[in-house]
């Protein structure tokens, strides 16, 4: 009787065996690369179906960035590409050995490399990301920011965030319609009313299709020393029969409701799906800023922020229907600049086919973009 249970123990652990191999024997395959062109960065992404180790070298004489990934093939045939970049003259990735890719960044000049991975979240895949950071341009956006101020003193300035990019598409509609890029174009026009106003100037927190880190939205309204900041969203839920426009304010203390609340979470969600490689660091614990100052500038500014959020919804109902008769509040990680008024605006659903239509048309987009120049002309000049 022992003998036969022996055979069939033995063969059961080798059915399991093959049927369910151990995970280190797996090699993880590259099944995409993609690549996002910012003013001050270039962003490379691969897709991995595994976890990988690698190693990363630069050199200057050509200038290139070099990752080894081991225990890695492609299962892409995006080998050799050359992208219309400021940074990048050519992508190359090959195969160099038994299980070992090769991934040679080719660069116009001399680039910082931050190389870091990203599990897998949602329908992301892990994730290997380059940013090649050019330090001078960066330096100099950072510097010219600080500028504005001091060009014209007597103005407002007013910040601009489309929320969402690169990696991070935002909500997606049934018409395949992504929110960063309807956020921008909205953006766009908004910047560019807000500009004809001589007592106004207007920026972006991002100009075409990448990821900004939220932290870094914040860190950027406050080197403008904006008087008001504004993201810009498009709503989304299971529910496809909803609809309207809503504005959204910051909350210390929580949420005024679940569906704020879980609102907050999902935006908050934006540096896993976008990839941040800097971590968000609580603004309040700066030793060069005195508590005491801090709390009261944030009260102020919250003030400020409801009386903002009170004039966009008497306004916006002329063009587009509400989805909540006042303003909401939770912990957006976007709003929490303690010295700047801050809103977030969800200017319509994009998961309700009829309203995805019309973020989709340019008509639509400029009653926005005008609501919200009105409304933000209104608010400095009450």
């Amino acid at each position: 009787m022992r003998r036969p249970r022996k055979i069939f123990l033995f063969f059961s652990v080798v059915i399991l065996a093959f049927l369910f191999p151990l995970s280190p024997c797996l090699a993880a395959k590259v099944t995409d690369i993609r690549f996002w062109s910012a003013p001050d960065h270039t962003r490379i992404v691969l897709d991995l179906t595994e976890s990988v180790q690698y190693e990363s070298s630069s050199q200057e004489d050509p200038p290139q960035t070099v990752l080894e990934l081991k225990g890695t093939s492609l299962q892409t045939q995006k080998r050799n590409l050359e992208p219309k970049d400021p940074f990048l003259t050519r992508i190359t990735l090959a195969e160099v050995g038994k299980e070992q890719v090769r991934l040679i960044l080719h660069q116009k000049r001399p680039l910082r490399a931050n190389v870091f991975t990203l599990k897998p979240y949602q329908d992301k895949l892990q994730r290997l990301v380059v940013d090649l950071v050019d330090i001078a341009q960066e330096k100099k956006e950072e510097e010219e920011r600080k500028r504005q101020k001091e060009i014209r003193p007597k103005s407002k300035i007013v910040v601009i965030d489309p929320g969402h990019g690169g990696e991070d598409p935002g909500a997606v509609g049934s018409l395949k319609t992504m929110e960063k890029d309807i956020v921008l174009k909205v953006g766009d026009k908004l910047v560019h009313f807000l500009n004809q106003d001589k007592g106004l100037q207007a920026f972006l927190t991002r100009q075409g299709d990448y990821f900004v880190p939220l932290p870094v939205r914040v860190k950027m309204a406050r080197e403008y020393r904006a008087d008001l900041f504004v993201s810009l969203h498009a709503d989304a839920s299971f529910n496809v029969q909803a609809r309207g426009s809503s504005v959204y304010c910051l909350s210390l203390s929580g949420a005024t409701d679940q569906a704020a609340k879980i609102l907050a979470d999902k935006e908050n969600m934006s540096d896993i799906l976008g990839g941040a490689f800097l971590t968000p660091a609580s603004m309040s614990k700066d030793p060069d800023v005195n508590q005491i100052l801090l709390d009261l500038m944030q009260t102020n500014s919250m003030k400020e922020s409801f009386r903002f959020a009170e004039l966009f919804l008497d306004n916006i109902k002329g063009v587009h229907r509400l989805k909540y008769p006042a303003y909401r509040q939770a912990s957006f990680v976007v709003l929490k600049a303690p010295d700047i008024p801050s809103a977030l605006v969800e200017m319509a659903f994009i998961t309700n086919k009829e309203e995805e239509r019309l973020l989709n048309r340019t008509d639509f987009q400029e009653k926005l973009a005008k609501t919200l120049s009105s409304t933000i002309t209104k608010f400095f000049n009450p």
